[in-house]
């Protein structure tokens, strides 16, 4: 199941919407339906969106500007993650990526502070007016009031130095000026951990809600940490060097019930379906199994997925393994001057780590 949904896309980056943004978008909008928050709580909602949509655009501007591809945006409650293609070359173009966002925040509350003051709105800076008032309410002060507020939680909340908020990446950026890039993780990831457990014992004692958001943070830190630890390990391993070449492969046109006795009798889990030479679709026991028995004469071209995500030989292992994760697949076609030379899948990639680790023991 996907954990994000498309919904736009900005300057060719596709923007996601993560399902626990969503759900507390739900969640806000039938508590003010039910008369417990005021309209205007679901409305800010809707202002948070729009802050975290330019937070994170702000971390891809400054990613391309560096020649840093960003695959796609996606949107979290507490902020968001840019999903860039790959590592920044150097430490300082990931500070200046990381601090981007939050700056903008910084910047974007500051001009509301600015306007508060120009139309003689100071006074309106009240973070109970709109619980009290059940009616919503236009007046631009007490807008700017809470968009300044929104803004400027948004963007010292990221400044926090842990994973996955940018203060973390920024600590990490300025440590490995000193390090390796693989200690500063480490030392980051830890500092994140540990912040995480901070917000645990705080939130018992004052706000439950400190409590989801450590668990947020620590789950974060573990990921970043164990995503640069299988990065530096496969390091200057290729596609090519762990693949498998004599690859098994189906033609469109056979039944399911026989790909599936295929699939018994050679134990693969999945396979590229082939056209005169050329491959025109995956299809994974997954696909089959949701096909009732008394309709397994159909033929597999019928269920395959046509939607191909390949690798190529000479890409680096672990990018494929992201793509491989992402996507939530077990394999990857090879592909190379449009014809397939290999398959990859994520067995491969564990027994390749398996093997690396043995042998540096």
């Amino acid at each position: 199941m996907k954990s994000s949904f498309k919904i736009f896309s900005i300057s060719g980056i596709p923007v996601e919407l993560h399902i626990s943004f969503l759900l507390l978008m739900v969640i806000i909008f039938a508590l003010a339906f039910f008369g417990v928050f005021t309209y205007y709580v679901a409305f800010l909602i809707v202002l948070l969106f729009f802050t975290v949509v330019i937070h994170e655009f702000s971390h891809s501007y400054v990613a391309k500007r560096y020649g840093v591809p960003v695959e796609r945006i996606i949107l979290l409650p507490i902020g968001g993650v840019s999903a860039m293609g790959e590592i920044p070359k150097y430490p300082s173009q990931e500070l200046k990526i990381a601090i981007s966002g939050p700056l903008t925040n910084i910047v974007i509350a500051f001009l509301c502070l600015i306007g508060l003051l120009i139309n003689g709105g100071i006074q309106s800076l009240s973070w109970t007016s709109f619980f009290i008032s059940n009616t919503p309410t236009a007046d631009l002060n007490l807008f700017l009031s809470n968009f300044l507020g929104i803004n400027l939680v948004l963007g010292v909340f990221n400044l926090l130095p842990a994973f996955p908020m940018d203060g973390g990446r920024v600590l990490r950026a300025f440590l490995a000026e000193r390090m390796s890039y693989v200690k500063a993780t480490k030392t980051a990831a830890s500092i994140g951990k540990q912040f995480a457990i901070l917000l645990v014992i705080l939130g018992i004692f004052f706000n439950f809600f400190l409590i989801l958001i450590a668990i947020f943070i620590y789950i974060g830190a573990e990921q970043e940490y164990n995503a640069i630890m299988v990065s530096s390990a496969l390091e200057g391993l290729f596609v090519k060097d762990i693949m498998t070449r004599n690859v098994d492969t189906l033609t469109p046109d056979i039944p399911v019930a026989d790909a599936l006795s295929t699939m018994f009798r050679q134990r693969h889990m999945g396979y590229p379906v082939m056209e005169r030479n050329h491959i025109v679709g995956i299809i994974t026991f997954e696909d089959i199994s949701r096909i009732p028995e008394d309709n397994r004469n159909i033929q597999i071209k019928e269920i395959m997925s046509k939607n191909i995500i390949s690798a190529a030989p000479n890409e680096p292992v672990f990018e494929s393994f992201e793509k491989i994760s992402r996507n939530n697949i077990g394999r990857l076609p090879v592909i190379e001057n449009n014809e397939l030379v290999g398959i990859i899948s994520k067995t491969d990639v564990m027994k390749a780590l398996k093997m690396l680790d043995a042998k540096s023991k």
